[in-house]
């Protein structure tokens, strides 16, 4: 990802509608205890730790990311435990965090099977990693090459990848159903030449829907709706996937 992108999201994450919806994947995903020991891997901004240390009761939380600039926006928030490194060579024991957090960051890495394993690795026994990341490959765009994306995902890739590194599939579904049929549709148009233009307004109004209160309010409704409706069914398509994978 690149550094004008970070700055970007930074303004607009604490209000924009996709945000919302992954902050609620994290409020009836992580359990209620006290004292839980959370590594955000790729923490960006720091926004989804300050986030966990409101909802969370004496959360330990740590942050680690590879952009000198992202870190500096982490630290700005007032967390200490942060740290720029390479995911693959985590700086931490062993048995060491309840959860690893990979929001949006495996598609980043060209290694995916090898950053999941140095996550295992620092979990404690019967931790879980939750993932989420960018799906279906056959609607891949220039906003895919924008961020830097090597690949999107579909529920075989992430089973396995459950495999090859000997975890388990605690919990596996599509997320943004709701929204996917005008996406796809979006993305596909966009490699037609007559609408090739289309791929880069996209990313754009995506972005700028932020900035239009009223759109970006009913845009989050739908979306975090669909989010709580996943504690009882997984969706069979979706723009996006959610997997929590659990050490045995």
């Amino acid at each position: 990802m690149n550094e004008k992108l970070l700055r970007h999201f930074h303004e607009i994450e604490k209000i924009h509608w996709w945000w919302e919806g992954r902050r609620q994947i994290l409020r009836q995903s992580l359990e209620k205890k006290p004292g839980l020991k959370i590594l955000d891997i790729g923490c960006g901004t720091g926004e989804t730790l300050t986030f966990l240390e409101g909802c969370l009761d004496k959360p330990k939380l740590y942050g680690i990311d590879n952009m000198p600039v992202a870190i500096d926006f982490a630290r700005k928030r007032g967390h200490k435990n942060i740290r720029l490194v390479d995911a693959k060579k985590l700086p931490f024991n062993a048995n060491s965090f309840d959860y690893v957090l990979l929001l949006d960051v495996i598609e980043h890495i060209e290694d995916d099977s090898g950053i999941l394993l140095e996550a295992k690795r620092v979990l404690k026994k019967g931790g879980k990693i939750i993932i989420t990341t960018p799906a279906l490959q056959f609607i891949w765009s220039e906003h895919d090459s924008e961020q830097g994306h090597f690949r999107r995902y579909t529920r075989s890739r992430m089973r396995w990848l459950a495999i090859k590194t000997r975890l388990a599939i605690d919990r596996i579904s599509y997320f943004n159903f709701f929204l996917s049929p005008a996406i796809i549709l979006l993305r596909l148009l966009g490699r037609l030449k007559p609408f090739k233009k289309v791929n880069s307004y996209d990313s754009k109004l995506n972005y700028d829907i932020a900035k239009k209160s009223l759109i970006n309010d009913l845009l989050k409704i739908i979306f975090v709706t669909e989010i709580k409706l996943m504690k009882y069914i997984s969706y069979p398509i979706g723009i996006s996937i959610f997997t929590v994978l659990k050490k045995k």
